[in-house]
């Protein structure tokens, strides 16, 4: 038995909210502050019920809606697995590129092009880029995944003054940051990021695999290099995986309590 996570598992057996319902919140608290990180593998139905004494019906109804929401899953020998990951540690706060994220979670990455052209931007887009006005644009549009799962999705202008001919040197799946290094000896030094929580619309749901209106995080960045040359625009919308905290009164969670 795996004493070490369902010691960190725990019932109120005085409480007035459902034993299923606290197994789920424990699981999931623990989840969400890594205390069970990715890929690990949880204690059975069957180990847990017996260790909390508990019926396992009360148990897989709590891991059937762990499933439910995309925190556990069930791995090639049929063991429950933690399925959430905390890009957002890796991404927007440390500002480490996508592929190496990806990489630092334990995952295969991978990178699928899903439109890459030429553009003369418009009025709106200089405003949105930051870019000068007459610049022309490679802009590329790409999902990351990871173990073959999307993650992020990424549109990107890059500057064709500065990445001369990149639009027929760039295939699309390479990593970014390690292609402009190695093609053109240009690196990051700046960058400029704005975060937000947005519900995805529905074009955006069907490619990165999420419910409808998932939320998500949007992330817009403006870098620069050592010239202080802006040489990147970029836009992502990463999956619901990431926690979003919110205020939540106290009549509101004994309202959803009684349903």
């Amino acid at each position: 038995m795996q004493s070490n996570k369902v010691d960190l598992i725990s019932i109120d057996r005085r409480s007035s909210v459902s034993i299923h319902e606290q197994i789920k919140e424990s699981i999931k608290a623990n989840i969400l502050d890594q205390t069970f990180y990715y890929q690990s593998v949880l204690p059975s139905p069957n180990e847990l019920a017996k260790h909390l004494k508990v019926d396992l019906a009360q148990v897989i109804q709590a891991f059937n809606k762990l499933v439910e929401e995309r925190f556990i899953k069930k791995n090639k020998d049929q063991k429950y697995e933690v399925a959430y990951y905390e890009l957002t540690n890796y991404f927007f706060y440390r500002n480490v590129a996508i592929y190496d994220a990806v990489k630092a979670l334990g995952m295969e990455p991978s990178i699928e092009c899903l439109e890459k052209k030429v553009v003369d931007l418009n009025k709106e887009q200089l405003e949105m880029t930051g870019f000068k006005a007459g610049e022309k644009c490679l802009y590329i549009n790409r999902i990351y995944k990871g173990d073959d799962k999307p993650i992020i999705i990424l549109e990107n202008y890059l500057p064709l003054s500065i990445f001369i001919d990149m639009d027929k040197k760039f295939v699309g799946n390479e990593p970014l940051n390690a292609y402009m290094e190695q093609t053109y000896h240009i690196k990051a030094k700046l960058s400029h990021r704005i975060t937000k929580a947005v519900n995805l619309t529905a074009d955006l749901t069907a490619l990165l695999g999420e419910r409808k209106n998932a939320a998500c995080i949007q992330s817009t960045n403006r870098i620069y290099d050592r010239q202080d040359r802006l040489i990147d625009f970029g836009r992502s919308h990463a999956t619901s995986s990431y926690y979003f905290q919110a205020l939540i009164q106290r009549d509101e969670l004994i309202d959803y309590y009684k349903k």
